[in-house]
């Protein structure tokens, strides 16, 4: 279900840009006043804990939640591929360049019968299309799309 207030906002040209430097430059930074006052740190001491765990590789980016729905990316696929072993094809460079296609979302190196579990996420079955054709040429032997007409849960959270 909707928002009622995203319904009514109309994304502009600056909010893309403020949104894209939101995911991709790492510009949206933890409320630290918030954090100390829940734990009962002081900002200071809360501030060089969060610069030590991203030093150290705990934290690898900030970044902001968007509703894919709202911004009309929402057609979710989850494409199954086989790669041909060849001099120039191995199972790293069929990752690198699934990587490099912005519609993926996610790769994952898998085991079994499929050698690659990738997500993508697009505005519509068009995209998707162009996005699969792209894709299949990653791969090989064969690649298999299966559309996602529901999500009931997706996070990046990690249980702790």
């Amino acid at each position: 279900m909707r928002n009622k207030s995203s319904e009514s906002y109309k994304i502009k040209a600056i909010d893309k840009k403020i949104l894209g430097l939101i995911q991709n430059d790492d510009l949206c930074t933890p409320q630290v006043t918030k954090i100390a006052h829940r734990t009962g740190l002081p900002t200071s001491t809360v501030h060089s804990k969060l610069n030590r765990m991203k030093a150290a590789g705990i934290i690898k980016e900030y970044s902001a939640t968007l509703d894919a729905r709202t911004l009309e990316r929402d057609f979710v696929a989850f494409i199954l591929g086989q790669i041909s072993f060849s001099k120039e094809k191995d199972f790293d460079s069929a990752g690198e360049e699934l990587k490099r296609i912005p519609q993926v979302e996610e790769v994952y190196f898998i085991t079994g019968e499929w050698d690659y579990l990738a997500k993508v996420r697009v505005k519509d079955k068009e995209e998707y299309y162009e996005v699969m054709q792209k894709i299949a040429k990653c791969f090989g032997v064969r690649a298999k799309g299966m559309i996602s007409p529901k999500c009931f849960k997706d996070t990046h959270k990690i249980m702790l």
